[in-house]
């Protein structure tokens, strides 16, 4: 089930906020905790974490502004599992290229 993510309050006189950066792109896996937008009002800058781990789908673009209480993304907890086995892949294409370099190393180099 998707996490519905609000807009905070972040000052008693503010009502708005422009969305400054989305730091993770659409479809990310993001931990909980984790910052995944910068938000501005008129006096500050907020960091925005995710609630919880899962994938993020972002409704609100940067450079909009939205008020207080809008949802802007949400959370899909249901595919925090991906992440582990994206990283496994990312260590199974990492090892050939360390095989690549050793026959490099074994030709022998021209001296002159």
């Amino acid at each position: 089930m998707a996490e519905k993510v609000k807009v905070p309050t972040v000052g008693e006189s503010i009502t708005e906020v422009t969305i400054a950066n989305w730091l993770k792109n659409d479809g990310d896996i993001v931990k909980m905790d984790e910052v995944i937008a910068e938000l501005e009002s008129d006096k500050a800058t907020f960091e925005l974490p995710a609630p919880k781990a899962g994938a993020l789908k972002i409704l609100k673009e940067a450079g909009e502004t939205v008020p207080i209480g809008e949802v802007i993304c949400e959370i899909d907890e249901s595919a925090k599992g991906s992440s582990s086995a994206s990283k496994k892949s990312d260590k199974d294409e990492s090892k050939p290229k360390k095989d690549d370099s050793k026959s490099e190393t074994s030709e022998p180099k021209p001296t002159g």
